[in-house]
């Protein structure tokens, strides 16, 4: 095994021709500079080296070491440079994961409060159900994940940190036959199409209920949703054309609504709340840029979501139209 150490004498006595001078530049004795250079000699099975009194000159072996060790120096050096940018957060890649719902929220904020605080840096981000998610980071292509976290808290093999929960709304067209309603069930929503990402057992189970109550054949048989997508933005297309409600963060849609284009349905029913949280592989120890991006999460996530009405534009008539 070549040692750094002999690798940087040689540099030094090809640079200064002289035993001496090249000890002296690496703060060496003449003959700990000499047993050096002879050791490397004898691992490499090659004389770097001719020596005489008058000039110390490479073989032409000697050369070919010596332009292939400056590389091999400067590879070194730059891997140095790169642990220490990395552990100083001044240069590094982190991908994380992040659910439909999630995307939509505060996290947008983090991320790029994130890349201002670390302009050198690069964040990856991949947008998908928690299922998928969870797949990814099992298989390393993802340094954690935020989204929904009821599959996964009992599961050791991931660490799970709860967020702030938020509400969601159901929402439709304006000018949708329930947008005229003072009161909305979840019976009058299984009368329309359901759209939606992936939905979790426990948002399955809140219609589950509801469709239990049911006498009729055609709602019991009801796929629900019916479209499944992981992109808000195609849903509320799919919304906005046509009769199709859909389930979200106010955040997702404060904008359509304001330019009343959207309508948020006054559902009468128990709160659909996130289970959101950061979820992170038990037995991975995580980059430090990771770990202070997971920082910035948190810190935001714990600020005072902002409504899509502050309290004094809303009575408490308006109550049930948070879902």
């Amino acid at each position: 095994m070549l040692e750094i150490r002999d690798l940087q004498n040689l540099i030094s006595l090809s640079e200064h021709r002289h035993f001496g001078r090249a000890a002296a530049a690496v703060k060496l004795s003449q003959p700990a500079l000499s047993k050096s250079i002879q050791r490397l000699e004898k691992q490499l099975g090659v004389l770097l080296f001719d020596r005489s009194r008058s000039q110390i000159t490479p073989t032409a072996i000697g050369l070919e070491v010596i332009a292939r060790t400056k590389i091999i120096l400067t590879d070194v050096t730059e891997l140095r440079r790169s642990v220490y940018l990395y552990s100083g957060l001044e240069i590094g890649t982190v991908a994380v994961g992040v659910g439909p719902a999630m995307s939509e929220s505060y996290l947008a904020r983090a991320l790029a409060i994130a890349t201002e605080k670390h302009p050198d840096t690069q964040i990856n981000v991949r947008v998908d159900n928690w299922q998928q998610l969870s797949q990814w980071l099992l298989d390393n292509e993802i340094d954690f994940f935020v989204a929904d976290i009821a599959e996964w808290q009992d599961d050791e093999r991931f660490v799970c940190t709860p967020l702030p929960t938020e509400e969601f709304v159901w929402f439709c067209r304006t000018g949708h036959p329930l947008a005229a309603q003072q009161n909305v069930t979840q019976h009058d929503l299984l009368r329309f199409p359901i759209v939606t990402p992936r939905m979790p057992i426990w948002a399955v189970q809140w219609f589950a209920a509801a469709i239990s109550d049911l006498e009729s054949c055609h709602a019991r048989k009801k796929m629900i949703p019916n479209i499944q997508c992981e992109s808000y933005s195609i849903l509320k297309r799919i919304v906005l054309s046509g009769d199709a409600v859909c389930a979200a963060l106010t955040a997702t849609i404060k904008e359509e609504v304001t330019n009343e284009r959207l309508a948020i349905l006054p559902v009468d029913a128990p709160l659909l709340t996130t289970h959101a949280g950061i979820v992170k592989l038990r037995d991975r120890s995580s980059s430090p840029l990771a770990e202070e991006l997971i920082r910035i999460i948190q810190a935001i996530a714990d600020e005072a979501n902002t409504p899509l009405w502050s309290s004094g534009d809303r009575d408490e008539s308006d109550q049930s139209s948070l879902l």
